[in-house]
């Protein structure tokens, strides 16, 4: 593809990886040609990243911190990334999370394919990224569903999806002053399906394949509560509360497929592994919740 055009605001979340951030920054202010400004929302982390963000800011005109008070999970953080870069008044918001390994390449990418489509007067929703772990291999967490018709552009390297993660998922801005903002509410854990999902249900979204992006997790593996350690037990009730809500919001199959898979697990984990009795208590909380769960959704103003 040619160079794309267009300007971009990228939007990061942090909380506690330093290391993983800087590493994200750095490959980030190597994008600085296709970017007109990098948003970091500081989800008040604890390990020193309020002193290397704000040292970095004042040597850097690239760089916007947002410091926040206090830690409101993943999905403020980046409800609140959004509505800073929605101030530049940008064509696109490219966001992801602290521990992306992005290229030049990927973003070039990705604005390739998004001129491509408004060539074609195609008015896009979302774009998003071909997220690889590091060994190269698919990043299992971030693989987007695809539609039934999902290669309509396919030979354009376009993959017609569903929805998909914000490990490196581009925005087009007009989207957001339709949609609004992703669901703060969340905290944790499907925030992205929504907001996506929100989106590509209306207007038509691709994973770019092109657009390689490495998600440097320490295990490549989707999150499990059979396996996760006891500690990670209770955020477990946001995974169930928060997809409860989606599959309501898609329609009534989609909803008897979750309460089905609900109730498979809750056996599963009744019958195996280690504080079955506390693993039971979490996802019965979690889906008692979402029966009620009915967070709003934030317009664009």
């Amino acid at each position: 593809m040619q160079q794309g055009s267009g300007k971009c605001v990228a939007v990061v979340v942090t909380y506690n990886k330093l290391d993983y951030l800087k590493e994200c920054l750095n490959r980030l202010q190597k994008c600085r040609q296709f970017l007109q400004k990098i948003v970091v929302v500081n989800n008040a982390s604890t390990d020193g990243t309020r002193d290397y963000l704000m040292e970095l800011s004042t040597a850097e005109s690239l760089i916007d911190v947002l410091n926040e008070k206090e830690n409101l999970g993943g999905a403020a953080g980046f409800n609140a990334g959004i509505k800073k870069a929605m101030e530049f008044d940008a064509d696109a918001i490219w966001v992801m999370d602290d521990d992306c390994q992005v290229e030049p390449s990927t973003v070039d990418e990705l604005q390739c394919a998004a001129s491509s489509l408004v060539a074609d007067g195609v008015e896009w929703g979302v774009l998003a990224s071909n997220v690889r772990w590091t060994d190269g291999g698919p990043a299992v967490m971030n693989i987007p569903k695809t539609v039934a018709t999902w290669n309509d552009r396919a030979e354009t390297n376009l993959i017609r999806i569903e929805h998909s993660s914000f490990v490196s998922m581009y925005i087009n801005t007009s989207m957001v002053k339709k949609f609004g903002y992703p669901i703060k509410d969340f905290f944790i854990w499907g925030d992205d399906v929504e907001y996506s999902y929100r989106i590509a249900s209306k207007y038509p979204s691709y994973c770019v394949m092109s657009s390689e992006v490495v998600h440097n997790m320490v295990a490549n593996a989707k999150v499990d509560i059979m396996t996760d350690s006891a500690n990670r037990v209770p955020r477990y009730f946001y995974d169930v509360r928060n997809n409860f809500f989606i599959s309501k919001r898609i329609g009534k199959k989609e909803t008897l497929r979750f309460v089905y898979g609900f109730l498979k697990k809750i056996i599963r984990v009744s019958f195996h592994g280690q504080a079955r009795a506390k693993k039971v208590r979490v996802l019965l909380r979690g889906f008692l919740a979402g029966l009620v769960f009915n967070p709003t959704v934030e317009k664009f103003q």
